[in-house]
């Protein structure tokens, strides 16, 4: 067995954490909130898991939303419609379970891959006594603070406490003494941001009536998407009762502002939606606070034990601060890439104890340029199933695996990155029937393979190309047109016709020219630079043209197969080398005959194309051309494959034009969304007006896919400023030939001159 190539050292971070649901509950549903708090107890970090209420705004871009902040895996169906929490997971794109089946694992699904809270902190034990659980027939307000947690039997004497007063639920919020908030233990972010500044974030107080369902709904899913790690803004609940019968109120909000330092004005904000503002005004005379005088944020020196009179506004309007981040503790690790399998020894971070199943996020430098596609994720870990019950997906940027804890080979993992033309191979198999490079594909993955395809976006290098190529098939085309003269339209299809032309067509010998007569309007010093790089890339030869009086053939004699005397390669017949004006003898320039055969298949504006791609992101992989079936119907593509790690389609055209003519852009658009493209590409050489974007845009916003357009500015860079320099130096020219007025002539007389002398 040989041995394999080794790849190289590469960083890859590993975060750990709970799979996470969200709880649907009917429309007013009290007794599915406290089911929904139950489960979310029993569950690692449940006190971020959101909880909505199927209401018929439940489908709104508001709760889309916070279910997408939130992040979580699955949608739980507590005591909602089925058919509505079906409608609502689809459109939230997660899977749906029945609180019944997530507990009794059937079906068997990535809601699964959490641990019990008690094995990630002292939640059973001698200390247990200063932790506090929520009676389940209690006030709804004090289980959405406590948590509803079954106590095991052999533990019930070393268990979180029911409380004996509710009052000591109130300062418990502060000092993280509730079943929920101890499940939180290990449950971290290893990135959050928010559009504000840590010390302009008030605390939030609501003041509700003991079983407020609106009130505990929202305290709970404002707790849920706070930042629990990186940014301080408390959010805490207290009852009604609070404002007359609770004699520590002033100072369990006062300990709930725990900063010191810079804090802004006001210090808390008192929301309800089941108390009245005069009640609110109540309870804030009760906790001592002040009223905000209004002149927006400052900031001043607080300090909790220094007895100042914190501030406060009612907000009745005020909505859940929603953190943008990222769960999970991560750890670095040290990955050496192999081609093929490559072991991983995994560092997990340090957690208060070990989860038995959790999911792991790995996010590093061999992800990188990889499409965010369940196959690739599949290619990726299909060696390391036996530590995966379920199959790897991505989460963003993340490749997530479901594990249990250990695994088999714990701690290691068998990681196999795959190489570009593997995923595009694979990529191709699953959204087609079939697949095969077409004729263009196959010239043009040949010419990448032996020569450096950015030459290309040098200036002129396209246009001398493209000058100097043979005219046979498009030639051959037309002679085939004028034989044919109309008078037999079905005689041949014009695809036949084109095969034909590619194969006989290509006997007439190749063209060849000087630099003065490539392009016309240009002078030699102008294009010479393009064709020498062309012939630095074998695209071309330079040679000298000889001229034969006696079989009046003209032909190419390479440099290097010159001699002193010239004579004719058809006849033999003595000959004389072609001279420019008459002087010196002249070099001209030809393509080799299999560049020349590419250009004439149509193979260069793709490889044009991939040039411009791979000079954005050099780990670029393009198949410039293939032949696919795709849900029965054949189609050609001209670009598919991999850019800036997405999955990249689509159209290149010489004209732009090309693109208005009937249903081109929607047929090339639908394929792309077929071939499960993230980015169709719309490409052609000269410029594409502003109407065709558009049109392709709405499309692909419509079909969820990126648009990329790349014409004449990133396709021939340069040309423009040429052209521009082009007309300044002919105007420089006109003015410098138009004869100046001579001294005292500015005004021509108008009389007439003396007649002529005979």
């Amino acid at each position: 067995m040989g041995q394999q190539e080794y790849v190289g050292h590469r960083l890859i971070d590993v975060a750990v954490l709970p799979a996470r649901v969200a709880y649907l509950i009917a429309e007013g549903s009290s007794d599915g909130f406290r089911a929904a708090v139950r489960a979310a107890s029993h569950r690692w970090g449940g006190m971020t898991e959101p909880i909505i209420e199927a209401t018929s705004e439940a489908d709104s871009k508001d709760v889309a939303k916070l279910v997408r902040i939130a992040d979580v895996q699955a949608v739980v169906n507590v005591d909602a419609d089925a058919s509505r929490a079906t409608e609502l997971g689809d459109s939230w794109k997660l899977p749906v379970v029945a609180i019944g089946a997530m507990y009794s694992r059937s079906p068997w699904g990535i809601w699964e891959f959490t641990t019990r809270p008690e094995s990630m902190t002292n939640l059973l034990g001698p200390a247990s006594d200063t932790c506090f659980r929520a009676d389940p027939k209690g006030p709804l307000w004090a289980v959405a603070v406590a948590g509803i947690y079954d106590v095991p039997n052999e533990f019930i004497g070393y268990a979180p406490v029911l409380p004996q007063q509710l009052t000591l639920l109130g300062g418990a919020q502060s000092s993280s003494a509730t079943v929920l908030q101890k499940g939180m233990a290990g449950f971290e972010e290893s990135w959050a941001m928010y559009d504000r500044h840590n010390h302009e974030l008030p605390v939030v107080v609501v003041i509700a009536e003991p079983d407020s369902l609106a009130d505990s709904l929202w305290f709970w899913n404002a707790r849920a998407m706070r930042s629990h790690a990186r940014i301080d803004m408390p959010v805490v609940l207290f009852p009604q009762e609070a404002i007359e019968y609770w004699l520590g109120f002033a100072n369990d909000i006062r300990s709930a502002q725990t900063r010191s330092g810079p804090r802004p004005m006001p210090d808390v904000i008192l929301f309800s939606r089941s108390l009245s503002d005069d009640e609110l005004h109540q309870a804030a005379a009760r906790a001592e606070l002040v009223a905000d005088d209004g002149s927006g944020v400052r900031w001043i020196e607080h300090h909790p034990d220094g007895g100042e009179r914190l501030t406060y506004r009612i907000d009745c309007d005020f909505e859940p601060e929603l953190f943008r981040r990222r769960w999970g503790k991560a750890e670095p690790n040290n990955f050496h890439q192999f081609v093929g399998p490559s072991r991983f020894d995994v560092a997990l971070p340090a957690l208060p104890s070990r989860p038995s199943a959790a999911l792991l996020r790995l996010d590093g430098e061999p992800f990188a340029k990889l499409p965010r596609k369940d196959i690739v994720a599949w290619m990726i870990t299909q060696r390391a199933m036996s530590i995966a019950p379920l199959s790897a997906s991505w989460h963003g940027n993340q490749l997530q695996i479901p594990v249990r804890i250990p695994w088999l080979d714990f701690p290691q993992l068998t990681l196999s990155i795959p190489r570009p033309e593997e995923v595009v191979a694979e990529l191709l198999k699953q959204a087609t029937s079939s697949s095969a490079p077409s004729i263009p594909g196959t010239i043009g993955m040949t010419v990448t393979e032996q020569s450096d395809i950015s030459a290309l976006l040098g200036v002129f290098v396209v246009e001398a190309l493209t000058a100097l190529k043979t005219e046979r098939t498009e030639h051959f085309l037309k002679e085939l047109r004028r034989l044919n003269e109309g008078r037999y339209p079905d005689w041949l299809a014009l695809e036949d016709a084109k095969e034909l032309a590619r194969e006989f067509g290509g006997r007439q010998e190749r063209k060849f020219q000087s630099a003065t007569n490539v392009l016309n309007g240009w002078t030699a010093s102008e294009v010479t630079p393009a064709l020498e790089a062309a012939c630095a890339q074998g695209w071309a030869e330079r040679g000298l043209g000889l001229d034969c009086d006696q079989c009046s053939l003209n032909s190419f004699i390479p440099l290097h197969a010159t001699s002193g005397t010239a004579v004719c390669p058809a006849c033999s017949a003595p000959a004389l080398y072609q001279r420019e004006n008459g002087k010196a003898v002249e070099v001209v320039y030809r393509l080799n005959g299999f560049i020349d055969r590419a250009i004439d298949n149509g193979v260069l504006p793709h490889l044009l194309v991939a040039a411009a791609l791979k000079d954005r992101d050099p780990s670029t992989y393009l198949l410039p051309g293939v032949d696919v079936v795709v849900d029965g119907a054949r189609n050609e593509v001209d670009v598919f494959g991999i850019h800036e790690g997405k999955v990249l389609a689509g159209e290149v055209k010489v004209k732009a034009a090309e693109f208005s003519k009937g249903g081109q852009i929607v047929r090339d658009v639908a394929l792309s969304r077929r071939l499960g493209a993230d980015i169709h590409l719309m490409a052609a050489t000269d410029i594409i007006d502003e109407d065709l974007q558009r049109e392709a845009r709405k499309l692909c916003e419509r079909d969820g896919i990126e648009l990329l357009v790349l014409h004449e500015p990133q396709l021939r860079p340069g040309l423009a400023e040429q052209r521009d320099a082009r007309k300044q130096r002919k105007a420089a020219a006109a003015a410098a030939s138009t004869p100046k007025p001579r001294r005292g002539d500015s005004k021509a007389s108008s009389a007439p001159g003396p007649e002529p002398r005979t």
